[in-house]
């Protein structure tokens, strides 16, 4: 497949896959018929993986129809790739022959993998040392001098301008295959990958002897979703799309491998993602483009592999929405909660319950998003606020330990001093002799 090289054969690169053989095929055939000139897919080494139905021109097919002449055309075509890919850009040549040739470079991933061959064409008649020239290459490729002469004059006459008309056509169609080949070709792969996995899946169970058994199914997928939800609202992404994975093949074996089955539970599936996207604060003018986008595509889909790849898209769409609105969402209260500590810090009932009272969220969830922000606990940050308002005191103002310590929301001047000096490896009164500055 192009996405992955075409230095290698072309059963090996699977080019002959439907998807990717028309598509290319209609590409090469779009170019030839509006040029009226010969175009292929050539590999680093000059072989031919996929020409135009229009084919090479008569004294081509002569040339290449001996092994020596079909070999210097490789040289030709592999020796021109190298020059293109100096540049980037097509290359204009005169190949072993004699007739001007081009050659644009495909790229994947900034990687050379290939070239866009077209032309076999003459921007001049034919000279008198060009005649010596062809019959000293029939001679050396076994062929009558007087038929490839012959044939020669028949070759397509162009002008430069013709010529690089044509060269900026092959870098359009070269930037436009590196640029989608993507998105085409990884789509074959995920579907190879799909059907790989939920047929092994589906054949692993019954191979267990384990069947989705009693319960109601429609309470069982729902809450497959819920929990999904749920660890999104952990921060688990990994943990998230696992289930929906597990979800999904659900789907696929309560349905049997019914296609339209599949489909009719696709859409209770966008259904329930819609309504509980919005429920966790997604704005609905998002949720319903992402839906939008999507119907169309479950609807059309034509093979169980399409509807069930669908679902995985469209879950994990789901879930990267929801994830970074989730994101975006505790930035806003680890802000709130670290302006609330700062102004109440003195208060001695300050604790992380009260805190997430205030933040409207549980005790739980609070904790668990302020270590995942900021690295530390919750706990360790009011100690951390409480202490710097403690230094601040005792370098500028002559109070007293037990007084500083009730300022900056310590119950117990021993508890103080204890959190004074696992934060900053001085007791109080150390702290004080070293950093002692009133203010005048």
């Amino acid at each position: 497949m192009l996405v992955l090289s075409l230095s290698e054969r072309v059963e090996d690169l699977q080019i002959k896959k439907k998807m990717e053989k028309e598509l290319l095929q209609r590409l090469l055939n779009s170019f030839s018929y509006a040029t009226k000139m010969f175009s292929a897919i050539t590999d680093l080494e000059g072989n031919c993986l996929l020409s135009s139905e229009q084919g090479d021109c008569e004294f081509c097919q002569l040339v290449k129809s001996s092994p020596s002449g079909m070999a210097r055309c490789r040289s030709s075509y592999a020796w021109a790739g190298e020059q293109a890919l100096k540049w980037k850009e097509p290359y204009i040549f005169k190949c072993h022959a004699g007739l001007i040739s081009w050659v644009c470079p495909f790229f994947h991933r900034g990687k050379h993998i290939g070239n866009f061959i077209c032309g076999q064409v003459m921007m001049w008649q034919p000279a008198e040392f060009c005649h010596h020239w062809i019959r000293e290459l029939a001679g050396e490729i076994g062929q009558d001098p007087d038929v490839l002469l012959h044939s020669l004059d028949r070759v397509k006459s162009v002008t430069s301008v013709e010529i690089q008309a044509a060269a900026d056509l092959v870098f359009i169609i070269t930037s436009y295959v590196a640029k989608s080949e993507g998105e085409i070709f990884d789509f074959q792969q995920k579907l190879r990958r799909v059907g790989s996995w939920i047929w092994a899946e589906n054949k692993k169970q019954k191979d267990a002897g384990s069947r989705i058994a009693g319960g109601n199914t429609e309470q069982d997928l729902n809450k497959l979703g819920n929990e999904i939800f749920i660890e999104i609202r952990r921060a688990n992404i990994e943990k998230a799309k696992k289930l929906l994975e597990q979800l999904v093949l659900q789907i696929f074996i309560q349905s049997k491998g019914q296609l339209e089955v599949i489909k009719g539970r696709s859409l209770e599936l966008l259904s329930f993602l819609i309504r509980t996207s919005t429920e966790y604060g997604v704005k609905f003018g998002e949720v319903i483009h992402l839906s939008d986008l999507k119907l169309k595509e479950i609807d059309e889909a034509d093979t169980v592999e399409k509807a069930v790849l669908w679902l995985l898209a469209v879950g994990n769409a789901f879930i990267e929405l929801i994830s970074e609105k989730n994101s975006s969402e505790g930035e806003d209260i680890i802000n709130r909660v670290v302006d609330y500590i700062q102004k109440n810090y003195s208060s001695e009932s300050l604790s992380v319950k009260e805190i997430a009272r205030a933040s409207y969220i549980s005790p739980a969830y609070l904790g668990q998003l302020f270590k995942k922000k900021m690295g530390y606990s919750l706990k360790e940050h009011i100690n951390k606020v409480r202490i710097e308002q403690a230094k601040l005191l005792l370098r500028q103002t002559e109070q007293t330990i037990e007084s500083v310590a009730v300022q900056t929301g310590f119950k117990e001047r021993s508890y103080f001093c204890k959190v004074f000096k696992k934060i900053t490896g001085l007791s109080p009164n150390e702290y004080r002799r070293k950093n002692f500055f009133p203010l005048a």
